[in-house]
């Protein structure tokens, strides 16, 4: 945990590379609402949490944590003149520690010493925290008495016994009721301009982090696109898909992965989510060798274990040298190209400025009380929740009789191979894999080979009314919605099916509206999800009808509807 105690935080960036620290807490930052909330942000830690001052110049402070770490910024009830911030870190014994930073001014007198006493026993019960980890400017010599009062009421103990200021005054303490073998601290120096040295405290404590995974890179611009065409031509597709609409659709897919893997070269490492945006498999694999090559040479320290592991670690460098170009390559091309001025090329460009949003979901809070921490515990607490809300209740429930407006019947419908080979040749080769591991890729640049057996496929579903079952699954994205981050009830989920469902989806789709047209089933006052038809239509049906009103001196009542959850 390293505090930078002064000034802006760029110039603390010599301490924050050589240490890799997990929290950074910046104090008296001169920050105010003129700076931009992406000032001085920090490549691999969350977006800086501020508190910066209203009643005048001076002041502030900031914290930002590393991504991987679970960390949940508290909102608690605080004077606006008081200069607190709280944070809850979860450990992984699902024990959680409360780190409070706090800067008092010398004018405020006891009084951010007083809030404390008052009110830390209540935030600890509120957010369940096992300790307290306190620290920040506190200028503690002048008001020693409710210093320790504070410390004594709550069994602290600080551990910074040196020098924090130019003066040689120790003004930046670092107080916890964790044991004192598990708290050391450190001088680092000043930072830029200020009067006052960076403190480095290590604590051992296993916070909760990231689980680790597995990530494969498919090279499409490498893949033999003619061989795996080639192949599908030869399948004996009726063969194939015979039995049930579940067999049929579980041997199709078996086929594409199948080969998919054969001519598309692809490679499968451990990914963390501290890696950088540039950190690949080749710097995977340079850094896992440089790490054997430290191991023989701990093990066996000849001269010749020596040299391998320096030439390692030379090979390493020039690999993050080279996958630092290519990224930025990469960026220039995407900021460049004909996609200026899409959702991803705005996303692109606020990443670049640090205006991202942090996508990382903080524990949350289940039912019973206890908290889902790890991302497998908050993924099956998420789906528990989707699937309850799209859960039906009473399935038997007979349907609504409407009015019959015509005596006209669609009852079947015939999905021909040119329809789908139109819509495959359209598929965007920027969407992500599917649940089925089958890519985008494959289906558009074999598009004329698996029209046919799509189409098969497709029209045994609508045969049998029947739906594969590996078709039933989707990738779902928790969407926050509003209120507090750690509720599961204030996420919304965003479903990304697959491209064969989307593929007839559309296909009929596109047959029921232009049978709906063709026999004018649709009503006039029907203006979203119509070809032809906006938004825009709709508010200007809505002012001739108020303005007409208005001109016969009529009265005008609007009623929006909205559905809370659907």
């Amino acid at each position: 945990m390293l505090e930078a105690s002064k000034r802006t935080w760029e110039t603390s960036h010599s301490h924050i590379i050589p240490h890799q620290p997990d929290i950074i807490t910046a104090v008296e930052t001169f920050l105010n609402s003129t700076v931009p909330e992406n000032f001085g942000r920090v490549g691999g830690y969350s977006k800086w949490h501020r508190r910066d001052r209203t009643h005048g110049t001076f002041g502030g402070i900031a914290v930002c944590f590393r991504r991987t770490l679970h960390v949940h910024s508290l909102e608690i009830d605080v004077a606006d003149h008081l200069e607190l911030m709280f944070f809850k870190i979860w450990t992984d014994t699902q024990d959680a520690v409360l780190l409070c930073v706090c800067y008092r001014p010398q004018w405020q007198g006891s009084e951010p010493l007083i809030y404390l006493q008052a009110n830390l026993d209540n935030i600890l019960h509120a957010y369940s925290c096992k300790n307290i980890i306190i620290l920040g400017d506190l200028n503690q010599h002048l008001v020693e008495r409710s210093f320790e009062e504070l410390l004594t009421t709550f069994g602290l103990t600080n551990h910074v016994h040196f020098p924090t200021h130019i003066s040689g005054s120790s003004l930046d303490p670092v107080i916890t009721d964790l044991a004192e073998s598990d708290v050391s601290c450190t001088s680092l120096g000043t930072v830029g301009s200020s009067d006052h040295f960076a403190v480095l405290s290590k604590i051992n404590l296993k916070a909760a982090r990231e689980e680790t995974l597995s990530r494969t890179i498919w090279q499409w611009e490498k893949a033999d696109w003619q061989g795996m065409c080639d192949a599908l031509s030869e399948a004996p597709w009726e063969d194939i898909l015979t039995g049930t609409v579940d067999r049929q659709a579980l041997a199709f897919t078996k086929i594409l992965v199948s080969l998919q893997a054969i001519y598309v070269p692809n490679k499968t490492y451990k990914t963390k989510s501290t890696d950088q945006p540039w950190f690949g498999y080749n710097c995977r694999m340079a850094s896992d060798k440089k790490m054997r090559a430290w191991n023989r040479y701990k093990r066996h320290p000849t001269q010749r274990n020596k040299d391998a592991h320096a030439m390692a670690c030379r090979r390493m460098k020039a690999v993050q040298k080279w996958a630092i170009n290519r990224w930025k390559e990469d960026l220039r091309l995407k900021l460049s190209c004909r996609s200026v001025g899409s959702k991803a090329w705005w996303s692109c460009i606020k990443q670049q400025q640090g205006f991202s949003p942090d996508d990382c979901i903080p524990p949350l809070n289940r039912p019973d009380g206890s908290v889902a921490t790890s991302s497998r515990e908050k993924a099956e607490l998420l789906a528990s929740l989707f699937s309850e809300k799209m859960r039906v209740h009473d399935p038997d429930r007979s349907s609504p009789s409407l009015p019959l407006v015509t005596h006209s019947k669609l009852s079947s419908f015939v999905i021909t191979e040119a329809e789908v080979r139109q819509h495959l040749n359209k598929v965007d080769v920027h969407k992500a894999i599917g649940p089925d591991k089958v890519s985008p890729h494959t289906l558009h640049k074999c598009a004329r080979q698996l029209a046919a057996p799509l189409a098969s496929l497709f029209q045994t579903c609508l045969r049998y009314s029947k739906w594969p079952n590996i078709w039933k699954k989707a990738n779902i994205v928790a969407v926050h919605k509003k209120k507090s981050k750690s509720d599961p009830n204030n996420y919304r989920p965003n479903f990304t099916p697959f491209l064969r469902r989307q593929n007839i989806l559309k296909i009929l789709a596109n047959k029921l509206t232009h049978y709906f047209d063709k026999k004018h089933l649709l009503s006039t006052r029907q203006f979203g999800f119509r070809s032809q038809r906006s938004a825009s239509d709709l508010l200007l049906h809505l002012t001739t009808v108020w303005h007409q009103a208005l001109d016969t001196r009529k009265d005008t009542f609007v009623v929006a509807l909205d559905i809370a959850g659907a």
